[in-house]
């Protein structure tokens, strides 16, 4: 099986500040992964682009939070703006010193909503934080914890007005560390262990209160997870890989072929093959 290529964009730096334009990444308009987190800020163009295989409009003042390891695809189209690329260190840094903003707001890898709208006073608070991390990199010698309390604030700017536009019910700390260890359980077996009940006893949790943890979290159910994960790596797959359908399948952990067929169907409304062919944007 071929790998989904990775836009490799920090070349190891702790943070990146580029402007945004059409002709960046030559990934840009192919399925590909980051190697980083980004955030994407348009102030000119509008067009459409792909975030996990979900569709969302780019436009000006539209502050959209990638996360690391998410598929993007991006329509090529004219476009100005700021983007800011970091790696697994500030992340983490971030998440240990605001424990809360773990899973919340921009930051929550499952929310439908994966930005926000600026109003013009909003957008030129970020403008102007923008332009102080950039003033800060450029310094003959850079003092990367104003560069992290810059960014720091950048963040829980944006996760305050993403809660503020798209409010839902919070976990609290326990919860939602017991859901980050779901998730990180989900992704390592996912391809091979497609029941619910799998998860909730390796996490030696009821079935029943993981289901209201992940509806409370995501609005869906623990399977319906699983499920939305396999189609999600089953479309990567049948857009980049040379594998035949049937070897997809079996990657994937689905013992016949045909009823992988009909599970895709049932979750895109086409056929694997039908897919493949299909242009994505």
């Amino acid at each position: 099986m071929n790998k989904l290529p990775v836009q490799e964009l920090l070349h190891g730096e702790y943070l990146h500040i580029a402007r945004l334009h059409k002709d960046l990444n030559d990934l840009s308009a192919v399925p590909h992964r980051h190697d980083h987190y980004e955030f994407i800020l348009p102030l000119k163009g509008s067009g459409k682009h792909l975030i996990d295989y979900k569709p969302f409009d780019i436009q000006p003042n539209r502050l959209y939070f990638i996360q690391k390891g998410q598929v993007h695809i991006i329509e090529n189209f004219e476009r100005e703006g700021w983007l800011i690329f970091f790696g697994e260190e500030l992340y983490s840094t971030f998440l240990k010193i605001h424990k809360q903003e773990s899973e919340n707001g921009l930051l929550d890898s499952y929310s439908p909503f994966p930005y926000i709208d600026l109003d013009e006073n909003q957008l030129q608070k970020f403008i102007h934080l923008i332009e102080q991390i950039n003033e800060e990199l450029k310094a003959e010698k850079q003092d990367l914890n104003i560069i992290f309390h810059y960014v720091s604030l950048f963040i829980l700017q944006a996760n305050k007005i993403q809660v503020n536009q798209h409010p839902k019910e919070q976990l609290d700390l326990a919860n939602r560390k017991l859901f980050q260890e779901l998730k990180q359980l989900l992704e390592a077996k996912y391809k091979n262990q497609h029941l619910a009940s799998y998860y909730a006893k390796k996490l030696n949790v009821d079935n029943k209160k993981l289901n209201a943890i992940c509806r409370k979290t995501t609005g869906s159910t623990l399977f319906e997870l699983i499920q939305e994960r396999l189609i999600t790596e089953s479309k990567i797959e049948l857009q980049t890989s040379t594998g035949s359908i049937k070897e997809i399948s079996y990657e994937l952990g689905f013992n016949d072929p045909a009823f992988f067929g009909r599970f895709f169907k049932r979750h895109t409304g086409i056929t694997p093959a039908e897919f493949r062919k299909k242009r994505l944007i």
